[in-house]
């Protein structure tokens, strides 16, 4: 199994960075905020054969890609049909911006997507995490890994039930501990919060995404010490 980061920033973009996103055997996606189909490309993935799209929440930086990706499969006439799995409301959500953006919707221009919102999925369980507004945290439980994935939250213990036992974590870690007071504000974690979920849930690796500048550093710092913190710059073959 191959997991593939196409970006691993927060919304705090800086030059040469994209938004938090992975695909695994470039079939499912986790995530898709604004340029996830330029990483595609240039990874070269082909969009069309992607089965799946699992978003955690509603802001920008982790599902306004999906436009792209639609106008992309509609314009190349992808025949599957791609399943886009969210919180309640992304079905709504979306409809309105294909409409707003004037998508071509005829013959020769199909979406063929259909949404499933906030249930469990053959593999795919879904947990409620604890941010400022409805987020999605994904476990998939394939037969030889489990993988978690948590988009953005501040600890909870939902989190840790998900990631219990399970193979690879991916956990948003946007601040340091010294800007405790910012993540309190806007429910986003810490290192030590990520670090009390890896804990608690006994979770085998730790790859922390969603990331600052200085979370980066702190990560990459970290990872040089212990082999089950994973930095997220290079693929992950498991």
């Amino acid at each position: 199994m191959m997991i593939k980061f196409l970006g691993n920033w927060s919304s705090h973009l800086g030059a040469g960075h994209r938004n938090s996103s992975i695909i695994i055997n470039d079939r499912t996606v986790i995530d898709f905020g604004p340029h996830s189909l330029e990483s595609l490309l240039e990874k070269g993935i082909d969009p069309g054969n992607i089965d799946a799209v699992l978003i955690t929440h509603l802001h920008l930086d982790h599902f306004m890609g999906l436009p792209e990706l639609l106008w992309y499969r509609g314009s190349t006439r992808v025949k599957n049909v791609l399943t886009v799995m969210g919180p309640k409301g992304i079905g709504n959500a979306m409809d309105q911006m294909m409409k707003l953006i004037n998508t071509p919707l005829n013959d020769q221009y199909e979406i063929n997507v259909e949404y499933v919102e906030g249930k469990k999925l053959d593999f795919i369980s879904v947990y409620d995490g604890n941010h400022i507004i409805p987020d999605n945290v994904y476990r998939l439980d394939y037969p030889e890994v489990s993988i978690v994935y948590t988009g953005d939250t501040a600890y909870s213990l939902n989190v840790v039930r998900a990631a219990e036992d399970a193979d690879y974590l991916f956990h948003e870690m946007t601040y340091t501990d010294e800007e405790k007071e910012r993540a309190q504000l806007w429910k986003h974690s810490t290192y030590s919060s990520v670090m009390d979920v890896f804990s608690d849930s006994h979770c085998k690796n730790l790859i922390p995404t969603h990331l600052t500048q200085k979370s980066f550093d702190l990560v990459m710092e970290q990872s040089k010490k212990s082999a089950q913190i994973i930095a997220p710059v290079a693929d992950i073959t498991v």
